[in-house]
């Protein structure tokens, strides 16, 4: 079975600089904020992590809040773990209150490319629980053209079992037909730890990021895609959310645990 480990959420991003793994794979590298929940009295905190967006050859995205669908690795040096979220498609700015949903499906190909007329697409049917037993999820899904991280990419055959990441392109009579983003195939025979050369990775002690966005302040439509980038109004102001410090998450922890006992 395929495996994969994924983030979909809203988070803040600053700082964006060039980042070059190779000559052909540029990034812009971002600091990147996301907000955790302390159960004990649900106070919002950020958590700090990198954010990397293919094609550094574009203009930088702005400072702003986002919602992206990214790839989630943790990298460790010494005793210190950070998180490094790798988006697999455009950022989408908050700015406008509508976003595209993610769609992921989990399940083995019904039918191949081989067996559409589209040879870029394959057929998944889910059973699942919803209200009732052995309720029917009927997908189809499509790799699109212009996708640059799909290119190289092969089109799973029938049996073969996947995770998709994607959105809602259409319904057709008897499917609904997601738009990949993102895929993983499997299985794989074996693991293997592939690491680029460390860097310096500060503590991820919790931090705060202005979620209010500033005054005066636009955000872009970030993309992976090597194109131009598209001008959004500007951000809407929101109520800044309350931030804890570390040392208020380990008073609320040993105080939550002293009520237990």
């Amino acid at each position: 079975m395929a495996s994969a480990c994924s983030f979909h959420g809203v988070i803040g991003v600053q700082n964006a600089t060039p980042y070059v793994l190779e000559a052909n794979k540029r990034f812009w590298k971002m600091e990147g904020f996301v907000p955790i929940s302390v159960e004990s009295d649900d106070t919002v905190c950020d958590l700090p992590v990198s954010v990397f967006i293919f094609g550094g050859k574009n203009a930088p995205p702005e400072d702003g809040i986002y919602f992206i669908n990214a790839r989630l690795i943790t990298t460790a040096v010494e005793d210190e773990t950070s998180l490094e979220l790798y988006c697999v498609d455009d950022m989408q700015s908050t700015d406008s209150g509508r976003v595209l949903p993610t769609i992921i499906v989990v399940g083995k190909v019904s039918k191949g490319s081989e067996e559409l007329k589209d040879n870029r697409a394959f057929d998944i049917d889910i059973m699942q629980y919803a209200i009732m037993p052995q309720q029917l999820a009927r997908i189809r899904c499509f790799y699109p053209d212009e996708h640059p991280r799909l290119t190289k990419t092969p089109v799973p055959t029938a049996d073969k079992h996947v995770i998709v990441q994607g959105s809602i392109s259409q319904l057709l009579p008897k499917r609904c037909v997601i738009r990949v983003h993102d895929i993983t195939l499997g299985p794989s025979p074996s693991v293997v730890e592939r690491r680029r050369d460390a860097e310096t990775i500060p503590p991820s002690k919790l931090k705060s990021f202005n979620w209010s966005g500033g005054k005066g302040k636009k955000s872009k439509r970030a993309s992976h895609i090597d194109s131009e980038l598209d001008s959004d109004p500007s951000p809407s102001k929101g109520k800044k959310k309350k931030v804890c410090s570390p040392d208020a998450i380990g008073d609320n922890v040993a105080s939550s645990s002293t009520k237990t006992m």
